[in-house]
């Protein structure tokens, strides 16, 4: 039982942690699709229509991909602004960060659950003749 809940919280974690180290955020389509080759970017026109275009590329005056299958062709004139996801350094920053305080915080504990057991440096609580602890300990 215990085994699925920490299964669980792994697969949880993992799902968080995929999209913690990045944000939507505005790019200048011109400079950044000529070096990076983005999934997706979501294109706002001159009407506030938001179109999410895959496999987008600029060509002389045009940003050109795919959306619902189908090729689209936008001039630049009638683009009010593009967004894609970006590496943010400060999410990444605080789950480093949240996952050595977790590390740090288990392992004392573990080491805390140990003490009592016996183990080094820990306390030695004596049992009674049926292997049971005794009261005082």
């Amino acid at each position: 039982m215990a085994l699925n809940r920490v299964a669980l919280a792994g697969v949880l974690f993992g799902i968080a942690a995929l999209g913690a180290c990045t944000s939507v955020r505005r790019i200048q389509p011109v400079e950044y699709l000529a070096d990076n080759s983005p999934a997706v970017v979501w294109v706002t026109d001159t009407s506030n229509s938001v179109l999410p275009v895959t496999d987008a590329e600029i060509k002389r005056d045009t940003l050109k991909g795919t959306w619902q299958g189908a090729r689209v062709r936008i001039p630049l004139g009638g683009i009010r602004s593009v967004q894609t996801r970006v590496h943010d350094h400060t999410k990444t920053a605080l789950l480093v960060t949240t996952l050595g305080a977790v590390a740090v915080t288990s392992f004392y504990f573990v080491l805390a659950a140990q003490g009592g057991a016996g183990g080094p440096g820990g306390v030695y609580c004596p049992n009674d003749v049926k292997g049971r602890p005794l009261g005082y300990c």
